[in-house]
Order: C-alpha cells, then sequence, then structure tokens
C-alpha cells in the first residue's frame, strides 16, 4: 500500500481476543477494531478510527474496551491504555506509563495492563492503582486470569529466591487478598492460562514440550501434557469451560487436545430468571453488577441473570498424570486462537483472516478441520 488512505481502509487483523466467555471475540486493524459473535460465527459491530490498534480487550460483553494503538499508523502511543466506551462513543479514561504495554485484562471493576516488567492493576471506576507487580523480562506479556466475575484470581510469571532460570509464578486471589509463589517449571515460561472459575493453571515451558497444570487451591500438580520432543513456541492455551477438555497450539500449526474428565467432577446449581429490558437493544451486551452476569440472549429484549455456585471442584488426586494428546488438529497455521464449544466442537481463528471448525472424535486421533473464509467486510 503506498498511500496513507490505503492504510485507513486496511483490514489487517493484529491481536485477536476472545472475551472472558469465549462467546465473543474482538480484532484490532489498520483502520480500528471489529467485534463478532464466536459461534455461530457473526460479525456484530465495526469502529472506524482512522488509526491502527494493536489491542483490542472487551470487558466480558459489555460496551467497554481497553485499547492499545499499533500498526503502521497507529491510532494511539503503544505506551497508553485507552478505556473506551463504545456505547457512547467517548474516551472514559487513560492510562500512561513510559514503556509499551504488552497486554490487557478485564475482570469486573478491574483491569490489569500488563508491562515488560511490571504489571499494575486499576479499578476502572475511578482509574485508581490499587495494585502492581514486578515480573520477569515479560515480552510477550503473559499472565492468567479466570473468567467467572465472581472471583479473581491473577497469576504471572516472577523470579523467586534469585533462580532467574526456574519457572517461578505469583498467584493473587482478590476475594481473600493472598499471595503467594509456586514453582511450575524446572525451566522458565512461554506462556500460561487459567480456567473460567480459577481452579487450575496452565503453564508451558520454554521448549514448548511440557505444559503443566495445577490445582490452585492446594498447589498440586494434577496433569502433566506432553506436547512433543520437537520444540515449539506456545502460542496460546484453552480451558473447556465445562472442563471436559484442555488445548494449546503452537508455531507449528497443530492443535493439541487433552481430556480432562479424571481431575474435574461437577458439583453445581444455577439460579436463572428473564426479564423484558426493551433497552438492550441498543447495547451490544449488559453490564456487570455485583456478583452476577447480565447477558443477552438471542431474544435481545430477554436477559438472563445467572448466579454461579461451585459449578466445580478438583478431585483428589495421588498421582497426576503425564499424558501425549487425545487428540490433534492440523490447521497449516502459525497464529490461531481456539476455544471449546458443545458438542465437542472446536471453534478456530485464524490470524489471516479465517475461521474453521472441527468436531472431536470418540476415539481421538486427527480431527478433520474446516475451514472458511470470512466475509469481505470481516477480514480481508
Amino acid at each position: 500500500m503506498d498511500t496513507i488512505k490505503d492504510e485507513f481502509q486496511s483490514d489487517k487483523a493484529h491481536l485477536i481476543k476472545f472475551n472472558q466467555d469465549y462467546s465473543m471475540f474482538s480484532i484490532g486493524t489498520e483502520r480500528g477494531y471489529k467485534i463478532y459473535n464466536t459461534y455461530p460465527i457473526s460479525d456484530i459491530h465495526e469502529k472506524i478510527l482512522y488509526g491502527g490498534i494493536s489491542l483490542c480487550v472487551m470487558s466480558y460483553r459489555s460496551n467497554y474496551l481497553a485499547l492499545v494503538g499499533g500498526g503502521k499508523l497507529p491510532k494511539y502511543t503503544n505506551k497508553k491504555v485507552i478505556l473506551y466506551n463504545d456505547a457512547e462513543d467517548c474516551i472514559e479514561s487513560e492510562f500512561k506509563f513510559t514503556t509499551p504495554v504488552k497486554n490487557v485484562k478485564f475482570k469486573k471493576n478491574l483491569i490489569f495492563i500488563v508491562l515488560e516488567k511490571k504489571i499494575y492493576v486499576f479499578n476502572v471506576q475511578n482509574s485508581q492503582n490499587i495494585d502492581s507487580f514486578d515480573t520477569i523480562v515479560n515480552k510477550n506479556g503473559m499472565i492468567a486470569i479466570n473468567g467467572s466475575p465472581n472471583k479473581t484470581i491473577m497469576a504471572h510469571p516472577i523470579q523467586f529466591n534469585d533462580q532467574p532460570d526456574k519457572g517461578y509464578v505469583g498467584i493473587k486471589n482478590y476475594k481473600t487478598n493472598k499471595y503467594f509463589p509456586l514453582l511450575v517449571h524446572e525451566e522458565t515460561l512461554s506462556n500460561m492460562a487459567m480456567d473460567y472459575y480459577g481452579l487450575l493453571l496452565a503453564t508451558s515451558n520454554d521448549k514448548g514440550t511440557i505444559i503443566r497444570i495445577h490445582s490452585i487451591e492446594d498447589k498440586t500438580l494434577v496433569y502433566e501434557c506432553r506436547r512433543g520432543k520437537e520444540k515449539a513456541f506456545i502460542n496460546y492455551l484453552a480451558f473447556d469451560v465445562n472442563y471436559k477438555y484442555f488445548g494449546v497450539t503452537s508455531d507449528r500449526g497443530t492443535i493439541h487436545i487433552w481430556k480432562l474428565n479424571d481431575i474435574v467432577e461437577k458439583n453445581y446449581s444455577v439460579k436463572a430468571h428473564s426479564t423484558n429490558d426493551k433497552k438492550s437493544n441498543n447495547l451490544i451486551c449488559k453490564t456487570i453488577k455485583d456478583d452476577f452476569v447480565f447477558i443477552e440472549s438471542e431474544n435481545k429484549n430477554t436477559i438472563k441473570e445467572i448466579e454461579e455456585r461451585d459449578k466445580y471442584k478438583i478431585k483428589k488426586i495421588k498421582n497426576y498424570k503425564s499424558e501425549t494428546s487425545f487428540g490433534k488438529i492440523k490447521i497449516n497455521k502459525q497464529r490461531c486462537i481456539f476455544c471449546f464449544k458443545p458438542d465437542d466442537l472446536v471453534v478456530i481463528i485464524t490470524f489471516d483472516g479465517k475461521y474453521g471448525f472441527a468436531q472431536i472424535a470418540k476415539k481421538g486421533g486427527y480431527f478433520n478441520y474446516i475451514e472458511k473464509e470470512l466475509k469481505k467486510k470481516m477480514i480481508e
């Protein structure tokens, strides 16, 4: 592209991020950002900002977004996080730093901002800095936070006891206000992820050969996933919200999937009721209030109020398992994100503007990957 006008018209995708429950995803582009429903795939909204956005992060299904500038013609500096209200089309607040922002995470009224050597936590309502953490040199912006709004647990890489070559994480429970270090690998880390309810933490070593899953509550290793012998960079890790599966993808273009049935058991009850709200048509979704999540249903005039109550718990395990993957999905793409949906379906979004599906078979093995082009008005 030779002109500024051409750059502003570009739909080139930068980082792609799911929201906290994988129901939607957002993309920063060279001209603004886009928001989609995950399944079935559909475009919901695009904002033209006439400048590049490298990172667009959603706060659940609300209209609040965290934006970081990037690309060839950035809208904002990459040393600043913009808290943007999409419904009002305005900037609510800004968080400025002296070094580039590597990652951003939302949790209810909190926003976690990851720099290369520091993590800051702010109250979204008043922009007050309530917490900060030192990390190892964190060029990839590693951080793990559970998705459920009922509690907030955060994990990040740290250097502990002058052992820079060990894979330590620091874990903070914001409900109990407790913080503790945990050794998860004998090598340094390359990536990490937490499940929706904050029971399990998955971490990969720097070789990408071993992924370990620890119980956060009792700090024990409960599962070890062996991806393979060849070195690879783990791009993405994801838990099934219902704990049936866990998966990772690397720069080798394969998604590896493991079964988690043996380490988690169900123990839950759900309360729900619906109310009519005509105003909901004007919003992408309702926001979060106290310990309740207000979610739009397919009928936009119906809102479901769901209270979560101890849905799952980790089984008592004497000896953890160390296993190769139950199944694989070959997509021949170096960068993608994915999530698990009901009926053993995997939804995959690639960074070159395509999406695909794979059905997990009971016998395991290689699962058939069906790839489709997104519409031209989505990603090109």
